[in-house]
C-alpha cells in the first residue's frame, strides 16, 4: 500500500473496508502519544506532515508493520516506525470478527501546527478507498497562567 514494505508480516490478511476491526486501547489520542513515545520533546515541537501505515494485527494478536510512508519534517531513521509500532501494545480486534483472520487497518496520523489528526481508511478493490474515522485533537492545551492570589483563592474555592 505505501512506499515502505516488509516481508516479516504474514502475506495473507483481509484490509478494513467499510468498518474498523481492530482499536487501539484505550483510545486514539494514547495511541498518538504511544507512537511519539521516545522522542526528545524538540523533535515532537517541530514534527509537521503526515506518516501512512498500513497495520496488521495477527491471529495471535501481535502487531506488525506491512507497509509505510513518512512525508513529515522527521527522517525515516528517527521515526523507525516498523520499530516503534512493534512497541505500541494497545492494538486489539474487536472480539468475535473475523477471529481466523490477520486484520490490517490503514491509519494515518496527520500533524499540523496546532492539531493533531488520526484518520482510519478503509479499502475495497471495486470502490477504492473510504475515509471510515476521522478525528483530531488540540495538539497543545493552553493553561491561563494564575496571579499567585488567585491561585490560592481558586484552591479554597475547590475544597469546599
Amino acid at each position: 500500500m505505501f512506499e515502505q514494505q516488509f516481508s516479516n508480516c504474514p502475506l495473507k490478511f483481509t484490509l478494513e473496508d467499510s468498518e474498523m476491526y481492530i482499536y487501539y486501547e484505550p483510545d486514539d489520542s494514547i495511541m498518538v502519544v504511544d507512537f511519539l513515545s521516545g522522542l526528545e520533546q524538540k523533535h515532537i515541537d517541530k514534527l509537521k506532515g503526515v506518516v501512512m501505515m498500513q497495520i496488521m494485527v495477527d491471529t495471535a494478536n501481535q502487531i506488525c508493520c506491512v507497509s509505510y510512508t513518512n512525508k513529515t519534517t522527521l527522517s525515516n531513521k528517527r521515526l523507525d516506525i516498523p520499530n516503534r509500532l512493534s512497541l505500541m501494545k494497545g492494538w486489539k480486534k474487536l472480539p468475535d470478527v473475523l477471529p481466523g483472520e490477520n486484520i490490517c487497518a490503514l491509519v494515518s496520523i496527520i500533524f499540523d501546527k496546532k492539531e493533531i489528526t488520526v484518520m482510519r481508511t478503509g479499502y475495497n478493490r471495486n470502490r477504492g478507498r473510504k475515509i471510515i474515522q476521522s478525528v483530531t485533537f488540540k495538539r497543545y492545551v493552553e493553561i491561563p497562567e494564575k496571579k499567585p492570589e488567585q491561585a490560592v483563592h481558586d484552591s479554597l474555592i475547590n475544597k469546599q
